[in-house]
């Protein structure tokens, strides 16, 4: 695979091996960046998951063989809180990729793909990818999961702090930050991406 020497490197998943070489071919010509294809998302969660592929925006299929779309979004969202990804989703997918927004997806993009829709929309996806660039690829820490687990299951700020021998302003932190690391604007918003991630359980080792 040649070597990136462009700033912005995006991940882009779709098992159509002709729409991977048109996306790819578009996106690099009219935009200063690289694009790393992949055939399918296990491929592409294990690249995600090397500290030295740096990526600043995630387009995948929302229907593929094996690992489908959302579930990458949401191993992803978990690994990698502020990585922009965008969805592609046929006509008949779109009430599906409305739960993908929900769960954390930037935006989704209907088939068959449109430049004039494309191009914008990732252009505005790496103006916000550099803004973030930082944290963009750090994880949750286990205290921020662990507060994120006991949201999903309703806990309030003083039974969480109660729980984790912490203050409540600590918490209060931890959630501060958790909105922020996870792009949304309201605990309610927070409690949706904390249930749609499937965490369910208080308990880490």
């Amino acid at each position: 695979m040649e070597t990136a020497t462009k700033q912005a490197n995006i991940f882009f998943v779709d098992d159509e091996v002709g729409i991977r070489k048109i996306v790819r071919l578009t996106l690099e010509e009219e935009l200063p960046c690289y694009v790393t294809c992949f055939d399918n998302a296990k491929d592409c969660l294990v690249a995600l998951k090397e500290e030295q592929r740096r990526c600043s925006l995630l387009i995948t299929d929302i229907k593929m063989p094996g690992m489908d779309g959302m579930t990458l979004l949401t191993k992803v969202r978990q690994l990698r809180p502020l990585l922009p990804i965008f969805i592609i989703t046929g006509h008949g997918d779109v009430p599906m990729a409305v739960k993908a927004l929900k769960i954390g997806a930037l935006d989704f993009i209907e088939k068959p793909l449109d430049e004039h829709v494309l191009l914008p929309a990732v252009e505005a996806a790496l103006k916000r990818s550099a803004n973030t660039e930082d944290l963009s690829g750090k994880p949750l820490t286990n205290s921020e999961t662990r507060i994120l687990q006991l949201i999903a299951e309703g806990k309030s700020n003083s039974e969480m702090a109660a729980f984790l021998h912490r203050s409540i302003r600590t918490i209060e932190r931890h959630r501060y930050q958790l909105m922020f690391k996870l792009n949304v604007s309201s605990p309610a918003e927070l409690t949706k991406v904390a249930l749609a991630l499937g965490l369910t359980s208080p308990e880490i080792n």
